[in-house]
C-alpha cells in the first residue's frame, strides 16, 4: 500500500470539496501507543493542527473505543465532535450519550469485568471498564503472546462475556455489546449529519476497519469522495493495511499530513 505522500493530489481532489472532514482514531494514531492507556496523550504537533484544522473544516471528529469523556479529556479541543466507545458514545449538551439500545450494557460490563478481574490476575493485565464496553490490556505482560491466549481462555469460559461482542485489538480484547453499532455506523452517521462531500478517516487497528468501509461505501455515491489511511507500526494489523488507500508511516506522519491539511486550508 503506498504512502499518502506519493499521491497528494488525490487527496486534494476530496478537499477540494464543499464541505471536507477529517475523523481520527486517537490511540495510535494521534497519539503514540502508551504502555497503559492512562499513560498515553496526543502528541503536540497532532494537537496543534488539529486545533488549527477544526475551524476551518466541516467537521473534525475524534472516533475512539475509549469512553467519549476520556476521548474528550484526551484530546481536549474545542470544536472537535467526539465519538467514544466504537461509536456506543457521543459527547452532546456537556454529557455523554448513549447510543439507544445500549442502556442496559453497563450492568453486564461490571458483571464480566468483576469476574475476570478475579481471573486474570497475573501482572501486566489491565482491565478497563469504560462504561458500557471494557478492554483487557496485555501490553506489560513479560509474554504477551501466552498472555494473549490465557486472557481469551477466561473470556471464552466466561457465561457473561458470551453475551458480548469479543474484538482482539492491538495487545487487548475488546468486549462490546453485540449491537450493529461500530466506528463504521459511527462514520456513516457523521458523514450524513455533517452532509460532507469529501473526506478523510484515519486509523491504526482492527476496529477501524468499519470505518474504512463506511468511507468506501460513501464513495459508491456520487456525492463523496473519501480516503481511509492506515497508520503504520510494527503491531498494525494486516487487514488494516488491506482495506486502507494509503498509508502513514506513525503518528509522526500523521503529524505531517495534519500539517499538510493546514497549509492547504490556509492558502
Amino acid at each position: 500500500m503506498a504512502s499518502v505522500f506519493n499521491d497528494l493530489e488525490t487527496i486534494k481532489r476530496a478537499l477540494e470539496r464543499p464541505r471536507f472532514g477529517l475523523m481520527t482514531d486517537v490511540d495510535g494514531t494521534i497519539s503514540p501507543t502508551a504502555p497503559t492507556p492512562a499513560q498515553a496523550a496526543v502528541s503536540p504537533a497532532n494537537r496543534r493542527y488539529l486545533a488549527r484544522l477544526t475551524p476551518r473544516l466541516a467537521l473534525a471528529a475524534a472516533v475512539s473505543g475509549r469512553a467519549v469523556a476520556d476521548v474528550r479529556r484526551l484530546v481536549g479541543i474545542d470544536g472537535v465532535v467526539y465519538v467514544g466507545n466504537h461509536g456506543l458514545e457521543h459527547w452532546a449538551g456537556g454529557r455523554a450519550e448513549l447510543a439507544r439500545g445500549a442502556e442496559g450494557y453497563p450492568a453486564i460490563i461490571q458483571e464480566v469485568t468483576d469476574e475476570l478481574g478475579r481471573e486474570l490476575q497475573e501482572a501486566g493485565i489491565i482491565i478497563e471498564n469504560k462504561g458500557v464496553s471494557a478492554s483487557i490490556h496485555y501490553r506489560l505482560s513479560p509474554d504477551p503472546d501466552a498472555t494473549g491466549k490465557r486472557v481469551m481462555a477466561a473470556i471464552n469460559a466466561s457465561a457473561q462475556a458470551g453475551r458480548l461482542r469479543i474484538i482482539p485489538g492491538r495487545r487487548a480484547v475488546n468486549l462490546l455489546p453485540p449491537l450493529a453499532i461500530d466506528k463504521g455506523t459511527a462514520v456513516r452517521d457523521l458523514i450524513a449529519r455533517y452532509n460532507l462531500s469529501g473526506g478523510v478517516y484515519i486509523g491504526d487497528e482492527t476496529t477501524d476497519i468499519d470505518a474504512f468501509k463506511a468511507i468506501h461505501e460513501a464513495n459508491r455515491r456520487r456525492d463523496f469522495l473519501g480516503f481511509a489511511l492506515a497508520v503504520l507500526s510494527r503491531e498494525a494489523p494486516p487487514a488494516v493495511v488491506e482495506e486502507a488507500d494509503f498509508t502513514l508511516d506513525g503518528t509522526d506522519e500523521v503529524a505531517r499530513f495534519l500539517e499538510w491539511l493546514w497549509r492547504q486550508v490556509s492558502k
